[in-house]
This record gives structure tokens, sequence and C-alpha cells, in this order.
């Protein structure tokens, strides 16, 4: 696979993956904008906007849009993340000129109609109203919007999203979607050479700056220690959180490799202590959340209300654990291979673009597999337990909760490491 990068006459970043043996081609195009970038009044804009790109252009109907990118074969979608807004289609190789010519239509011309808009809201409402309904999913939202003292999540709340009028998306167009916070990653049958006509044709028009903006900070405190929501479920979902580091620190490949160990597959810590010797979860586990510059350990898990206070003890001693002795060379080693070999499973041309752009767009620059790779091997012993020790502390964790009663005083109380 041959990964080029190049730029467009007005500065926008391109990234292809040649390969020669896809039939398909993916299609990505990232803009460095997201939930954190947006006023506290109209939170969910970003997303809204991403709803709006396929609702017309002044040559298309919505149907139309639909019916020229699927009738071709393509798949396609979009995605909003708090640093990032992702538009993408998969297609076959032999469409791909057709399909890019619609989708960039959509891409730089949406209508964002008022009537349009106002019919596409009740939709996103709707959409907050599942992911509410979905407290594993909600724990996590409120773990995260807490931990980084964000107003709230990137869809917004009910009075954000009804806030949100179409001048606001073309007031975030014009400051976030500029050349310089762009990135096309392409990967697939297709040439280097096609990729950067066709995109500076349908792309390189577009006007900005052609640097990419600074992104606003964050606090360096949680909002509280514990939010705790009370509401009728079957059990208790929790959502603890030990503030981290982001993408880059010199330790991000370190954490990652402490994670899985800690809870990332079935012979982890967490998930053998909790699950298999306690029977106190179906679902344990334990994950890295990165933003460019902060970061993340989240662990969760889903308890019955009598064993909630059991299973928060237990998970926090699995976390002193790494402090106070080092991890085995057998847990280390099964640790790498389970993450390099998650890394090389991957063949889709829709896995390399996105994995291409999102590095770009994010760290700045792509990040070979190959590198990736060495990185994880290079890890030893001695970075495990010098992260956990920097990381687990009882000053940065923060919990979430949400159970039929309030347990926020019962959990606060172990709340200690």
């Amino acid at each position: 696979m041959k990964i080029v990068e190049d730029k467009l006459s007005n500065g926008v970043r391109v990234v292809t993956a040649e390969r020669a043996e896809s039939a398909a081609v993916a299609f990505h195009i990232y803009f460095g904008c997201g939930g954190r970038h947006e006023r506290d009044e109209v939170v969910g804009v970003s997303h809204a906007l991403e709803h709006m790109v396929f609702k017309g252009t002044p040559s298309r109907t919505t149907l139309d849009i639909a019916r020229e990118m699927e009738g071709n074969g393509a798949s396609i979608n979009a995605n909003t993340a708090p640093e990032r807004t992702c538009y993408h289609f998969t297609a076959p190789a032999e469409a791909f000129a057709t399909v890019l010519e619609v989708y960039a239509d959509a891409v730089n011309n949406c209508l964002l109609d008022k009537e349009e808009w106002d019919r596409e809201r009740m939709v996103i409402l709707e959409e907050l109203k599942m992911y509410e309904d979905m407290p594993r999913v909600w724990v996590s939202d409120m773990l995260e919007t807490t931990v980084y003292n964000l107003q709230m999540g990137v869809i917004g709340d009910r009075d954000t999203i009804n806030a949100i009028e179409p001048e606001h998306m073309r007031e975030l167009i014009e400051k976030w979607y500029t050349p310089g916070n762009t990135v096309v990653s392409v990967a697939g049958g297709v040439k280097h050479e096609e990729v950067m006509a066709l995109s500076e044709r349908h792309f390189g028009a577009r006007t900005g700056s052609d640097e990419k903006p600074l992104s606003p900070g964050l606090p360096g405190e949680s909002k509280a220690k514990i939010v705790d929501q009370a509401r009728q479920t079957d059990q208790v979902n929790l959502a603890m959180g030990f503030r981290a580091f982001g993408l880059n620190h010199e330790d991000a490949v370190p954490l990652r490799v402490m994670c899985n160990i800690l809870g990332g597959k079935m012979s982890s810590r967490l998930f053998t202590e909790v699950r298999e010797k306690r029977g106190l979860a179906y679902s344990v586990g334990a994950a890295p959340h990165r933003y460019t510059d902060t970061g993340m350990v989240e662990m969760k898990a889903g308890v019955a209300l009598e064993k909630a206070v059991e299973a928060t003890e237990v998970m926090l001693s699995e976390t002193g654990r790494f402090k106070s002795e080092p991890v085995t060379g057998e847990e280390l080693a099964e640790a790498k291979r389970y993450i390099k070999g998650n890394l090389q499973i991957h063949e889709s041309s829709q896995y390399h673009a996105g994995r291409n752009g999102s590095n770009l767009m994010l760290r700045g620059e792509v990040y070979p597999v190959e590198e990736e790779l060495a990185d994880i091997d290079s890890v030893n012993e001695e970075d495990i337990q010098r992260v956990a020790g920097a990381v687990f502390q009882e000053a940065g964790l923060t919990a979430a909760v949400i159970a039929e009663k309030p347990l926020g005083s019962e959990l606060e109380a172990v709340l200690k490491i």
C-alpha cells in the first residue's frame, strides 16, 4: 500500500492510500470542528450541520443526492466527534468520480433551508431520546462532559438543539470549515494523481485561511467528583474516569497497553476479578479516551444495585495494583500481541481512509501502521508502572452513575485509591 501526502492549491491537505487490489474507493473529508469548538448556547450545531449537508443543494434535492450516489453503488454517511466532523462514502472504483461530484456538491453547496431544518430538528430530538434510553452509553456521556468540564455532549440538549438555526451553521462553516482545517483522505483502487485532480476540481476553490485555527482550551479540573442520575433502570450503570493525556503525549502508547491489561479483553484484570471471580457484572472493561491535548482512562461496568459499592472498590483496587507492583512479562506480551493483532486484521479501504485522515487531522501527521506496531513493541514494564503512577491518582478521579435511586453519596465514600 502506497501512502502519499499532498496539498491542494488552497491549502487543503490530502492523503491517499493506493490499494491496487481493491475494487472499492473510500473517500473521507474531515473538518477540524466538533463539540468543543461550539458556543454554549448552540452546542450540537456541528452535529446539526452534519445532518443538513445532505438536505439539498441549488441543483439537487435530498432525494437526488441519495439516488445519484446510492444508484451508483455508494454507501454514504457522516459522523461528529468532539474535535472533528467527518463526511464519507465508499463506492466502486469505477464510480468514484461520479459519486464524488455529487458528494462534493452536497458538502460545498448545502442549502441549509429553514423549513428543512425545522423538520430535521425533530429527527435530532428523537436521536437524543434514543441515546438517553441507552444508559450504558449515556453514562459515558455524563462522565466525559464532567471530566472535561463541557456543558454537554456532541449532540447537545433540548434547549440548545431548539436554539440552533441555519445562520449558526453558516457561522460555523465560515469559521471552522476552512482549507487549513480540512483533510481529504482517500484509500482504495484509485491513483493519487486522479484523487488530486478531482479534489482540486471540487475542493480547491474553497476559501478561507490555510492555517489550522487554535482549538479552545479545556479546564484542567472536573466539574464534580461524581455525577448521579436516578431513573428507572434494571442495573447500575457505572463509569469512572482518571484524567490522563492526549494523542501525541510521549506516554500515550504505554497508556493504551496498560488499559488493555486493565480491561481491554476477556483475559484482562477487570474481567477476571469483577466478572469471573466475583460474578459482579456481565459487562466490565476499560479503555483510553484521547483528545489532542488531554485524555481519560474510563472504566465501566453494569452491576446490580446491591453490588455497586463492592464493584467500585474492586475496580479501583485493580488500578492501585498497577502502581504497587509491575505487570508480569506474560501480561505485557499478551497485551502487545492483542493490540497489534487488532491493527493488522483491518483490510478495508474504509478503515485506511479513516485511519489516515483522522490521524492527519488530529495528530498533524499520518501514523503508519508499521510505526505504531514498533511503538507498541517498545513498551516495557517500567513504562506501565510509571504511567499508572501518573494517571491513577485520587485527585484525578471522577465517577458517573445511573441507577434506580441516588447512589452518589455511597459511591463517593469509596472513590479512593
